[in-house]
């Protein structure tokens, strides 16, 4: 009986070995992080919205949120875990615990020959941002950070914190020893302040849109949407006959929890959702891109405690103002998702999009 359960076990993991290395490897992978996003998040974005996204989804794991040394996890570390495959302390961006550079799926995109690019409704140089595009062993350092941008090679920027990039003679808050602006316009970038000439930009130059001094506004004070944004990036990116990856961030959800505040909440997640429908629209049409939608910890021990059978009133409570260990979701279509179902650690994303990107690798089992 123990050999014939030994024998059905080796052929289960050799059946799943075999598919791994079967599997379909995407042209482009578009990332969506909803910072602070745990389940019970999703579960208020369902319940509040017959046609949420997350409906669509055949192909669900989750994923496991500590940094290496701390069972609560900030956006830093778990940002990191996602562009590197490996954990690192809290505050560190993308440098290991002795401050060497961590290689990011961004780095590997480019050398393959793809674009990249971020969109985000921070600072484009906080804490979930950062780590794909740079290194440092704080994530408060924002104008060495913004420096980073210019070494990036990103081809799509989008986001808010025109403050960390404006000198002060321009209203911003950069002292005057780096003129970042413009050693990004040498760099073939076009900078766009709003979203109106940003919606106009050429699909054939690399963009930069700073669209709010600090953070954009909330999505209830905005006139487009996170999905108009992500709209934006993908016509950009898709010129690229190789193929892209984009990280797109709704990143007031966690803010929302962090505020215990559940109206702004759910506006943010239906914000969120735009930039998922919009990504998962563009893969239907495309037939060969990855769209993976996940978090990079939960906030504030989110739950639904009551409400009408329809949901059109939610009772939401938070255990907390904080992050958590909660485990969150992550929700994967097109080509490769098989990958990314079960429970598993948080750097095991990035070591999933790792193998997708390059087909020398090996499939990381470890």
């Amino acid at each position: 009986m123990i050999r014939l359960i030994w024998f059905v076990l080796v052929l289960c993991f050799l059946s799943f070995e075999i598919n791994a290395q079967e599997i379909r490897r995407p042209k482009n992978i578009i990332l969506l992080i909803g910072d602070g996003m745990g389940l019970n998040y999703v579960a208020a974005n369902i319940l509040n919205d017959q046609n949420s996204p997350f409906k669509k989804f055949t192909t669900v794991g989750l994923s496991i949120t500590k940094s290496i040394d701390e069972l609560i996890t900030d956006s830093a570390a778990g940002a990191t875990a996602i562009a590197t495959g490996y954990r690192t302390k809290n505050r560190y961006i993308s440098v290991d615990t002795s401050y060497n550079k961590l290689y990011t799926i961004f780095e590997l995109a480019r050398k393959k020959g793809l674009s990249t690019g971020i969109v985000v409704t921070d600072d484009v140089t906080g804490a979930t941002p950062a780590p794909f595009f740079a290194h440092i062993n704080s994530r408060y350092e924002r104008f060495d950070i913004a420096k980073q941008f210019i070494n990036s090679n990103l081809d799509v920027v989008i986001g808010g914190g025109a403050k960390n990039f404006l000198q002060f003679s321009s209203g911003g808050n950069r002292p005057g020893e780096v003129n970042i602006m413009r050693a990004l316009v040498s760099k073939g970038y076009g900078f766009y302040y709003d979203f109106i000439n940003l919606s106009k930009s050429l699909s054939s130059e690399k963009i930069f849109g700073l669209l709010a001094k600090e953070s954009l506004p909330a999505a209830s004070k905005r006139e487009y949407t996170l999905g108009n944004l992500t709209s934006i990036a993908l016509n950009h990116l898709n010129t690229n006959e190789d193929g892209f990856i984009l990280m797109v961030e709704g990143s007031q959800i966690d803010w929302a929890g962090h505020d215990t505040n559940y109206v702004y909440l759910l506006s943010e997640l239906e914000d969120f959702s735009t930039a998922v429908n919009t990504a998962l629209e563009f893969a239907q049409k495309d037939k060969n891109t990855l769209v993976i939608v996940t978090a990079d910890h939960e906030t504030g021990g989110m739950t639904i405690t009551d409400g009408t059978y329809t949901a059109d009133s939610l009772k939401i409570e938070f255990v907390n103002t904080h992050h958590t260990a909660g485990l969150v979701g992550v929700f994967a279509a097109g080509p490769g998702e098989d990958l990314f179902k079960g429970i598993y650690d948080n750097y095991m994303i990035g070591r999933k999009i790792f193998f997708l990107l390059d087909d020398s690798l090996e499939y990381p089992f470890n």
